[in-house]
């Protein structure tokens, strides 16, 4: 019976929110979206895949190997594998952004492009409020589902829960890492650079989904898809309503924390 009225509370809360969503996936122009973007839409996909070969995939999954051989070591501690983590992600930011510096149109600067994708005059407290809800409705809904139908798992990363029960500072770094660098940077290619750059030459619809599926992909986290697909969109939606970063970086900060703070009471 308990069950029962979680079930029930959950899909009518979602419910809820999916009628204040919905009417916004109908719209077909997003007048904050400006179809000016200091890239060619032809050398779109080259860039991104320049960035995820060369960058993405040598930095946040070979990385922390590397720096073992470079200390010499056959493992890494917990706090260095932070520490570690901390600075390739911020390498790889700093190189993506003068990747997409060198590759953007001669004459044309991405400095003041996404300054203008952080700062607006467009109210985004709402979108942003209302895009975490129905993220984590939907997220938690699927869990329980999932849980209830193919059977229970433990979805944190043993490395993960390591690092948070090590000592105040790694907990520190990990929720500075995941909850202000990993959506900073994330947020900066997957909307401010591949959803933009995909919205001037198609519907804003289909821009959402495909970014979120590349976004979904970069994971390389087959248990984690549909969660990560999931997040892609309601942070693509809430960027696409507001115009501004600001909303998206907040909602997957948000979200993150949210894990990792479940992790770190599991």
């Amino acid at each position: 019976m308990l069950t029962r009225i979680i079930y029930n509370r959950s899909f009518a809360f979602l419910s809820r929110c999916l009628g204040s969503i919905l009417p916004l996936l109908i719209c077909e122009e997003l007048p904050v979206l400006s179809p000016a973007v200091p890239w060619e839409a032809d050398d779109i996909w080259r860039i991104y895949a320049g960035y995820f070969f060369i960058l993405h995939i040598p930095l946040s999954f070979a990385g922390l190997d590397v720096v073992a051989k470079v200390l010499q070591r056959s493992s890494l501690d917990s706090m260095t594998t932070v520490i570690s983590t901390v600075i390739l992600q911020l390498a790889e930011l700093t190189l993506a952004l003068a990747l997409l510096q060198y590759t953007a149109i001669p004459g044309h600067a991405i400095q003041p492009f996404f300054c203008g994708k952080v700062f607006t005059k467009r109210s985004w407290v709402k979108e942003t409020v209302l895009g975490f809800a129905v993220l984590m409705t939907l997220v938690s809904t699927t869990s329980i589902l999932a849980d209830k139908f193919v059977g229970f798992e433990d979805a944190y990363d043993p490395i993960l829960k390591e690092i948070l029960s090590d000592s105040p500072a790694s907990v520190f770094l990990c929720f500075f890492l995941y909850c202000v660098i990993a959506p900073l940077s994330e947020e900066t290619i997957y909307r401010g650079f591949l959803l933009t750059a995909l919205s001037s030459s198609m519907k804003w619809r289909d821009a959402v989904l495909i970014s979120s599926l590349a976004f979904t992909a970069a994971h390389l986290s087959c248990k984690s898809s549909i969660q990560l697909f999931v997040v892609g969109c309601i942070t693509g939606l809430a960027y696409c309503r507001t115009g501004t970063l600001a909303a998206s970086f907040t909602i997957h900060s948000l979200y993150n924390a949210v894990v990792l703070y479940m992790a770190l009471v599991s």
